[in-house]
């Protein structure tokens, strides 16, 4: 009875834990798109290399609340645990970016959408021009990928869409770094010759 006390109180601490850090890596991802944003709009749909830097600090942020939950949480974590806790903060980071960009592009600046699929569109020309494409060339490969500023509008498909991506790119994360982050209690009880020991 007094196990099952101790597991329940420690999923308890550990969804604080999860919901407290997903909170905070969702407000610094706002922030940081509303800082870029004023610096300018279109640079987060145009620049790879702000893609690449912002996707290795969101990753480096992921890693210090999985490490900080786990501290926090006794020192140890089993793969289950660390799944559902980054899982947690997923869902979490997901629906706020979510919501943010809903309220960025419907409040803030409706015309975002129209203006960054414009942009999109023209840095895809220019890297397929570089590339020795043809007009006619680029005119297909656009054609086929469909316009920038419809998939960028706030619609019902979009929306949901973009938040099915979120999580599960969300879901493959959490996999990779509860497999890294798993860490075995070193106290834990183990069977050693038909006995229960601690050593």
């Amino acid at each position: 009875m007094e196990e099952k006390i101790v597991t329940v109180d420690r999923q308890k601490l550990l969804t604080q834990l999860s919901l407290k850090n997903g909170l905070i890596i969702a407000a610094v991802s706002v922030v940081l798109s509303l800082v870029l944003y004023f610096i300018n709009p279109l640079m987060a749909y145009t620049s790879l290399w702000l893609g690449l830097v912002l996707f290795v600090l969101f990753i480096a942020l992921l890693v210090y609340a999985g490490k900080t939950i786990r501290t926090d949480a006794g020192g140890f974590w089993t793969f289950g645990e660390a799944f559902k806790s980054f899982l947690i903060m997923g869902l979490i980071i997901a629906s706020l970016s979510t919501l943010y960009n809903v309220l960025l592009m419907t409040v803030i600046d409706p015309e975002l959408p129209v203006k960054a699929g414009a942009a999109i569109d023209e840095n895809t020309r220019s890297m397929m021009e570089k590339f020795g494409s043809t007009s006619e060339q680029i005119d297909e490969a656009m054609a086929k990928a469909g316009n920038n500023a419809d998939k960028l509008k706030i619609t019902p498909k979009n929306v949901v869409t973009s938040f099915g991506v979120s999580l599960a790119v969300y879901g493959v994360l959490a996999l990779i770094l509860a497999a890294i982050l798993k860490k075995t209690n070193q106290n834990a009880p183990r069977i050693q010759d038909g006995f229960e020991t601690t050593e």
